[in-house]
């Protein structure tokens, strides 16, 4: 399959996979409209009838067949619906039929509270989950991507790619432990990511769908320094289109270290070995205190700033447009 044809299966399969049906009051309208938006946020399909019915259109069939086709339910309980007769309770009835055709490991079924509320006997078999709390919608993200891994997708994770003038140690250490990302001294710990990665171009790029982002498959032959980096960016990649594109960038550094494998995988480098063994070490365009700054080795098998006059090797990227 040509790899414009696969970014095109990735993305409608996502797009399908990470929708998510919101059942709720209409009285607490006010409170799920700012889920819908974190959830939109966050990289999700939510549907929300205010939000994705439109007029003339039949809600009832078209709620029903959501609830039908939507891979989650998402429950939303509060004093307003659990003890409520009405559309709340045939859509929560629908949902239950569809969730009985589930394997028992899938996650479809997930009941939130919006308050402090019972939890109807009915629904007391699955885990539910506060959005009140603190940890609330970080252990809903936990549990959508949790049974999107059971599906068999893993939804694009996406990274920062604004540069920073001026990143700090302790901001990368709490980079590091927030993506989960190996550092052989800050975060040793660290599991990487789960790489979907796919060679195109003949050879030139490498499309990771785990991240949505397309990579150099090599990078510069040579070390430089950070502005003739830059350089290498606009005249070899940008200018002539490098493999058809012309929005080639450095990385940021949580890009780049989301390359970083947490053992050797290619020669003496920490980094899948479908990449280019020659580029020991990479530029990123984030800085410490305005000037070039983060370097990530793959050698040594961590991230550092480097000193006056270092020079690196560069792996250009460019970021696909964002699933919507």
């Amino acid at each position: 399959m040509p790899a414009e044809n696969l970014k095109i299966f990735f993305s409608d399969r996502m797009k399908k996979a990470a929708q998510i049906f919101l059942c709720y009051a209409h009285q607490d309208a006010a409170q799920v409209e700012p889920l819908y938006e974190k959830l939109s946020c966050a990289g999700f399909q939510p549907f929300m009838d205010t939000k994705n019915i439109l007029p003339g259109e039949d809600w009832e069939l078209v709620l029903m067949n959501a609830i039908r086709e939507a891979p989650f339910f998402l429950a939303c309980l509060s004093k307003n619906s659990v003890n409520r007769r009405g559309m709340v309770q045939k859509e929560i009835r629908e949902a239950l039929e569809v969730w009985r055709q589930k394997l028992d490991s899938d996650i479809y079924f997930i009941p939130v509270r919006l308050e402090g509320c019972m939890v109807p006997p009915a629904l007391a078999k699955f885990q539910w989950g506060d959005l009140f709390q603190d940890d609330g919608f970080d252990r809903l993200k936990l549990a959508v991507n949790t049974g999107l891994e059971r599906l068999g997708v893993i939804r694009p994770i996406r990274l920062r790619s604004v540069p920073l003038n001026d990143l700090s140690n302790e901001e990368v250490k709490l980079m590091l432990q927030r993506n989960d990302f190996f550092d052989r001294d800050w975060y040793w710990m660290g599991k990487g990511l789960r790489h979907q990665y796919e060679v195109a171009a003949s050879g030139k790029i490498v499309i990771d769908h785990t991240t949505g982002l397309t990579w150099q498959q090599s990078g510069s032959p040579y070390k430089s320094t950070y502005t003739d980096a830059e350089q290498y960016i606009r005249d070899e990649l940008n200018n002539p289109k490098f493999a058809g594109y012309n929005d080639w960038r450095l990385p940021t550094l949580e890009e780049a270290m989301s390359l970083m494998e947490p053992v050797r995988k290619n020669g003496d480098l920490y980094i899948d070995p479908i990449f280019d063994q020659q580029q020991h070490n990479i530029w990123t365009v984030d800085k410490v205190a305005g000037e070039p700054g983060w370097n990530v080795l793959f050698f040594h098998g961590y991230c550092i700033i480097s000193v006056a006059g270092a020079i690196s090797c560069v792996r250009g990227v460019r970021s696909e447009p964002a699933i919507s």
